[in-house]
């Protein structure tokens, strides 16, 4: 997505108070995580016991419906 806020448009003063936030606050350099650490933010702990976390199909990340295509394969009997 890309959001356009022009400072005298509907969002310029949002964009305006939120850049000067940005520009106030204090670096924040957080620590870098295990691999354990990385999965432990997944944990049933975390996200709900009833929750069933899945790996995004293709068609979720991209939208609708794909259309199979046709692909050419070349097969090579000697070289």
């Amino acid at each position: 997505y890309e959001i356009i806020g022009r400072p005298n448009g509907r969002w310029g003063a949002l964009f305006a108070e939120l850049a000067a936030n940005v520009a106030d606050a204090k670096a924040y350099r957080p620590a870098p995580l295990t691999q354990d650490e990385l999965l432990g933010l997944f944990s049933g702990e975390s996200v709900g016991r009833d929750v069933v976390l899945e790996p995004a199909t293709p068609q979720d990340m991209c939208g609708g419906t794909l259309t199979q295509k046709p692909s050419l394969e070349v097969v090579y009997e000697a070289i």
